[in-house]
C-alpha cells in the first residue's frame, strides 16, 4: 500500500540546495511510485517546474508561500489544493525565508497532514554560518520542523558549501537536544556538467541515460551528472525508509 506522505525541502536562505534536494526526492518518487505533485512555493522562479514542464508524470502547483504578513491565507490556498488533488506524494520546493512565512504555520501543515493522512517529511538545507544555525534551532523549537516526528526530518549539510565540519550547526547547542536525521548532500565537481544540466530540462534518469546523449553534452557532462545523480540518490536514501 502506498504511504501518502508530504515532503517539504526547507532553508531558510536562497542558494543553499533546496531545490536540488527537491528535484532528488522527485526523481526517487517517480523512479518509486511512477508519479508525483510538484508544488513551487515561489511562482516567480519556478526552477524545478521548468524542468518537468514537458512530464506528464508530473503535476505541476504554483502556490505563493512566500507572502509574509499573508502566510495563513497562502496556506489556506494550499490546504484547499492538498485536498482537491488528493494526491499520495507531493513535493514542496519552499521558498527562500520560508521562516518567515511557512514556518510561522507549521501547526496548519500538521493539522492538514493529520486530516488527510499524510506523513510529513521535512528536509532542511543548512548555510555554514552562526544565523543559519540560529534559525534551524528556532524551527525546531516553534516552527515547521517542530511539527514533524524526529524520524522524518532531516538536516541536510549542502557540501558545495564546504566541508562539513565548517556548519555551524555542529557545534550549536541545539543539535543536542533536537533529534534529526542527518545528510550529507553530495555536489558536482564538474563546472560545465554543472551548466549543461541545469539548462537542459527533463528528467535526469534520462539525461543519465548513456545510450543516448543529450544534444550538445560532451562525454564527460553526461558521466560526471551521472555519477552525481547515483551518489545524491543513495545520500538521501534515508528519506524514504
Amino acid at each position: 500500500m502506498t504511504r501518502r506522505t508530504l515532503f517539504m525541502s526547507h532553508g531558510d536562505k536562497g542558494g543553499c540546495g533546496k531545490s536540488v534536494l527537491a528535484m532528488f526526492i522527485v526523481e526517487h518518487l517517480l523512479d518509486e511510485y511512477g508519479n508525483v505533485h510538484l508544488i513551487e512555493s515561489d511562482p516567480t522562479q519556478p526552477d524545478l517546474a521548468k524542468r518537468y514542464m514537458d512530464i506528464p508524470e508530473v503535476a505541476l502547483g504554483y502556490l505563493p508561500l512566500n507572502r509574509a504578513g499573508d502566510s495563513e491565507n497562502a496556506m489556506s490556498k494550499f490546504g484547499k489544493w492538498l485536498e482537491s488533488e488528493n494526491a499520495d506524494q507531493v513535493v514542496v520546493n519552499l521558498p527562500a525565508g520560508a521562516s518567515e512565512t511557512v514556518d510561522t504555520m507549521g501547526d496548519m501543515v500538521r493539522d492538514l497532514c493529520d486530516g488527510l493522512n499524510y506523513r510529513l517529511v521535512i528536509t532542511y538545507s543548512l548555510e555554514k554560518n552562526e544565523l543559519a544555525a540560529d534559525m534551524l534551532a528556532k524551527s525546531f523549537k516553534s516552527g515547521l520542523m517542530s511539527f514533524a516526528e524526529p524520524e522524518d526530518r532531516f538536516v541536510v549539510y549542502p557540501t558545495f558549501k564546504g566541508d562539513v565540519d565548517g556548519f555551524r550547526w555542529l557545534r550549536h547547542p541545539a543539535r543536542q537536544k533536537f533529534n534529526a536525521v542527518e545528510i550529507e548532500m553530495p555536489f558536482m565537481k564538474n563546472n560545465q556538467a554543472w551548466d549543461s544540466l541545469e539548462s537542459t530540462p527533463g528528467r535526469l534518469s534520462t539525461l543519465t541515460d548513456k545510450s543516448i546523449r543529450p544534444d550538445g553534452w560532451a562525454i564527460t557532462d553526461q558521466s560526471s551528472v551521472y555519477r552525481f545523480y547515483h551518489a545524491v540518490l543513495t545520500a538521501i536514501a534515508p528519506i524514504f525508509e
